[in-house]
């Protein structure tokens, strides 16, 4: 669908112009108006077809009007869309970038004991628990910071 509206905006243009060139100058109809004067088409008719002739330029150019409206709005929708899924993929993305820098915040909140105060092993670094006994190495707000 896509692709059929894709130049919906010059091709609509440049129809409802010819259309309408053509409505002015009389030109279609001259040249299409002979072969029904031949055909011996009469009465109503043949008035039908005189007008029909004489009045399908402005009515494609209302067609192409149309198609030149239909293919802008859903050029609109489609590339809405195409905008909704890209900023999905986005949100999606930022959204596993901030859970890890919550982490990192969360851990930098904090003030660490060097050393482990039950074991007294030393702390690997960004960790927030003994590597050994498995204690925290958060230090309390009540008690004295060390380094």
């Amino acid at each position: 669908m896509y692709k059929f509206f894709k130049y919906s905006l010059p091709i609509g243009i440049a129809g409802i112009v010819l259309n309408l060139i053509l409505y002015a100058t009389n030109l279609y109809y001259e040249l299409v108006i002979p072969i029904f004067e031949n055909s011996g088409i009469e009465g109503a008719a043949f008035k039908f077809f005189d007008d029909l002739v004489f009045y399908s330029p402005f009515i494609y150019a209302g067609l192409f009007a149309a198609y030149l409206v239909a293919g802008q709005l859903y050029l609109k929708k489609h590339h809405l869309r195409k905008e909704e899924k890209v900023t999905e993929k986005l949100i999606e993305e930022n959204a596993e970038i901030q859970k890890v820098l919550d982490e990192k915040a969360e851990f930098l909140r904090h003030d660490y004991y060097t050393n482990c105060p039950k074991c007294g092993a030393v702390r690997e670094e960004n960790k927030n628990v003994c590597s050994f006994c498995g204690a925290s190495l958060i230090i309390d707000g009540s008690e004295d910071k060390k380094e």
